[in-house]
């Protein structure tokens, strides 16, 4: 695939013109290779500048392979082809010639800007560099990003009290749950789109978390799931009901299509969370004795004067 040097759109290999600014393909158009293992190309490119850095980012770019130039003098272009997993590098070069009016950044196709390097998918992407458990750190580590699909980015985690995406489906007249995987997968469909130039997502294995779960479930019968009541209101009263169900969570793990599965730690968390409340609560507790106390001093600083005055 080419990128049409003028307007920065996509041309198919059989074209001879640019589909959207008529301009004929020529040796300045930029090839696109095919990605490799779903991992996604960034191309940058920058002119001739008077910057301090011109030397230093032209040094770098001298020492990657993919290193190419066309033109001379001020009108010189070079250009390299990173693979986004050199995150590190890719950001290192962009803080130098970001700036320009001569850079460009092209990440499969499209100009991108420092913001898609920090945020979404690939943001993400460079804090697992730095966890010491990648697995763990895709999978959630703690209750609100805990998730099946192999990917807390999704925003579709897996609670124990129930909803979310647990509510996708209906309760037959038996009691037995039907989840609307059709809903499911379009939620999953849309929670991609944003974050899909990570180089670690795996479309496959997250559609295959959903062929996982189960088409039908009875939490009656099922010791892995059960029912996640409400109260609701019925005629002025309210009573327990049905709203979906909730997973027994620690046997959630059934559901991760991974050999590699994440070492999740259930009871700490319960733990943590009590210990962080009292915490909180001795903390407010000190700060309400402290004003006591400094209420009491200065009300018997005052009634000491009025005595004294009288």
């Amino acid at each position: 695939m080419l990128i049409c040097d003028k307007c920065n759109a996509k041309i198919n290999q059989e074209s001879k013109f640019c589909p959207q600014c008529g301009d004929p393909v020529d040796h300045k158009d930029i090839v696109v290779n095919s990605l490799e293992n779903n991992i996604a190309n960034v191309i940058l490119t920058f002119g001739y500048s008077s910057s301090a850095n011109y030397e230093k980012a032209l040094s770098i770019f001298k020492n990657l392979p993919t290193y190419s130039f066309e033109g001379e003098a001020k009108k010189i272009v070079h250009r390299v082809t990173l693979p986004i997993t050199e995150i590190d590098l890719i950001i290192n070069i962009y803080d130098l010639i970001g700036n320009w009016k001569t850079s460009q950044m092209l990440i499969n196709g499209k100009s991108c800007t420092k913001k898609d390097l920090s945020f979404y998918g690939i943001g993400c992407f460079k804090s697992r560099l730095e966890a010491v458990d990648k697995t763990l750190y895709c999978y959630g580590r703690y209750d609100y990003e805990r998730n099946i699909w192999g990917c807390k980015k999704l925003g579709m985690p897996i609670y124990r009290w129930g909803g979310g995406w647990l509510e996708s489906g209906s309760f037959d007249n038996k009691g037995i749950w039907h989840f609307d995987k059709k809903r499911i997968k379009t939620d999953l469909d849309i929670a991609i789109k944003p974050i899909e130039l990570c180089p670690v997502l795996n479309k496959a294995k997250i559609y295959k978390a959903l062929d996982l779960i189960p088409d039908t479930i009875n939490p009656k019968t099922d010791e892995n799931w059960e029912y996640d009541e409400r109260f609701v209101e019925v005629n002025g009263e309210y009573k327990k009901a049905a709203k979906g169900i909730k997973p027994t969570i620690n046997e959630i793990l059934y559901l991760i299509p991974d050999n590699e599965k994440p070492k999740w730690d259930f009871e700490s968390d319960d733990i943590n969370t009590f210990n962080k409340t009292q915490i909180k609560v001795s903390t407010e507790e000190k700060k309400e004795n402290k004003f006591k106390i400094r209420y009491i001093v200065y009300a018997a600083i005052i009634l000491f004067f009025i005595i004294r005055a009288i």
